[in-house]
């Protein structure tokens, strides 16, 4: 419960409607068409102006969690997984659990009803990570509309991958002998510490499990990456908070290009420093330059390197320190 909260108070950016359909290499044609097929539920933010003027028709913008579907449609429909398919997956990834129920009980009855109504697997994994469900449900209930998706399996997976590093997938699978397909967030790092609690082996489980379903695997990891790979993307990444104040002075410092050689390492005190080399041809008559190198104390060591009897390199090295502690 800790890590949602967590995840809403670090990167409350990522439910704002940024990324176009262009930048995601989208069709308006094919996302309307998957819209009309059910399998994306989007529609447009109508400001009062809009309304107004009886705009019906707007650019498309999506937030990061329908950007991430988008990708994970795309990278389905290349394997030609149906639009039936992808509709239940949808339907999976973004419902968000109903608590209402739960509202009035206690703590002890609450897990008295899933003593009873989950099975053996479902109460080991409640208790290994000892999570609060009366908690859960209090905080779900005060949490505005528009955080809500944080809670649905999409934001698990996102979850995972930006407060925890790990690596989760979407599970789709089925037994060989029947037809009904069932949906799985997968999360190894989990798996193992649930196998943890158990007598059983979680290699031979997992492997048991995938010689018995037909299985197909999407890895979220890798498409969510995009947000600071893909250069369409990339520009998100401020947007939705992804970068820290920190980290963007780090992209800074990279992308000014006044360097021969950086480094970059983190301290024990919390600290990153950045160390960056550069080189400064002196010529006979450019002393002004290194003078003003040495006269403002531009350098942090200082190396000079004799070409012939005219021409000087000055070899500069700075240090850049970032508290990560402090934005």
């Amino acid at each position: 419960m800790e890590e949602l909260i967590n995840l809403i108070n670090q990167y409350p950016g990522l439910s704002k409607s940024k990324v176009s359909l262009s930048d995601l290499d989208v069709a308006h044609r094919v996302f309307f068409n998957w819209k009309d097929k059910g399998i994306i539920d989007y529609e447009h933010q109508m400001s009062d102006e809009d309304i107004a003027n009886k705009v019906t028709r707007k650019k498309v913008v999506l937030n990061a969690f329908e950007a991430l579907w988008v990708l994970i449609i795309k990278e389905l429909r290349s394997f030609n997984v149906g639009l039936s398919t992808i509709k239940e997956l949808k339907t999976f990834l973004f419902t968000v659990p109903d608590f209402n129920f739960m509202k009035e009980m206690s703590k002890d009855d609450i897990m008295e009803i899933g003593r009873i109504a989950f099975d053996h697997e479902v109460n080991t994994f409640l208790n290994a990570f000892n999570i609060d469900i009366h908690g859960m449900v209090d905080f779900v209930q005060n949490s505005p509309d528009s955080t809500k998706i944080y809670y649905s399996p999409m934001g698990t997976l996102i979850n995972a991958i930006l407060l925890s590093g790990q690596s989760p997938s979407i599970f789709i699978f089925k037994k060989p002998s029947e037809t009904k397909l069932s949906f799985e967030v997968f999360n190894p790092t989990l798996e193992s510490l649930y196998y943890q609690q158990t007598d059983e082996d979680y290699k031979t489980e997992i492997i048991q499990g995938l010689v018995e379903h037909s299985v197909i695997n999407i890895p979220i990891r890798p498409l969510f990456e995009r947000f600071f790979e893909n250069k369409s993307l990339l520009k998100y990444s401020k947007d939705f908070g992804l970068l820290s104040t920190n980290e963007l002075k780090i992209l800074k410092i990279l992308r000014s290009r006044n360097f021969d050689k950086i480094i970059i390492y983190k301290n024990n005190d919390q600290q990153i420093t950045i160390e960056s080399t550069s080189s400064v041809e002196v010529l006979g008559h450019q002393a002004t330059e290194l003078n003003k190198i040495l006269g403002l104390n531009d350098y942090e060591r200082a190396e000079i390197f004799y070409r012939n009897n005219k021409n000087v390199i000055l070899r500069k090295t700075k240090k850049t320190k970032i508290d990560l502690g402090n934005p």
